[in-house]
């Protein structure tokens, strides 16, 4: 409500001075305007049908690794990427683009995001461009450690409970 509230005075304000959107706000309406208005019901079923799909589909990669080759790895690497961005945007039905975009870019997760999402692309593209397999490789498990910090941004203090478990197991050993 109170992000509704600051809209509607920001526009309000607009209206009074005739100062005109800026371009990254009629953008951000234009592609907002694209996206329907659903239901609640729709919403659940969008958001079950992307997340069930999404992980279905990057569990099945798994399969692809049946085939001790190069080429199934790279199969494997593409679906899980692929079932990892449709899973992705499964919470644009829940919230909506606007506002799951300013979730994911909020300044306490930019950087993580960032990194998730160009990993993603990244490990996307080197399978299917048959880059060296062991590139793949090493940009799948980077996605991986990046898609977990990401996704651990969103527990409170999740990001300092990390820290502090590796700091008194793993590190703890290295003082000595």
């Amino acid at each position: 409500r109170k992000k509704a509230m600051a809209d509607l005075i920001r526009d309000a304000k607009r209206t009074l001075t005739g100062q005109p959107k800026s371009q990254a706000e009629e953008l951000e309406d234009q592609l907002c305007e694209m996206c329907p208005k659903l239901t609640y019901t729709q919403r659940i079923t969008g958001f079950c049908a992307c997340w069930g799909g999404g992980y279905l589909l990057a569990f099945c990669s798994t399969l692809s690794l049946m085939d001790y080759t190069e080429q199934g790895i790279r199969n494997f690497a593409a679906l899980y990427v692929l079932g990892n961005v449709i899973a992705l945007c499964s919470t644009g039905f829940l919230l909506g683009p606007r506002r799951q975009c300013k979730k994911m870019f909020h300044p306490t997760r930019r950087v993580a995001c960032l990194i998730y999402l160009v990993l993603l692309v990244a490990v996307f593209v080197c399978a299917l461009a048959k880059v060296p397999f062991g590139v793949v490789i090493v940009l799948f498990f980077m996605q991986c450690g990046a898609a977990t910090w990401y996704a651990i941004s969103y527990i409170p203090y999740g990001r300092q409970m990390v820290k502090n478990f590796f700091k008194e197991t793993c590190c703890k050993s290295c003082k000595k």
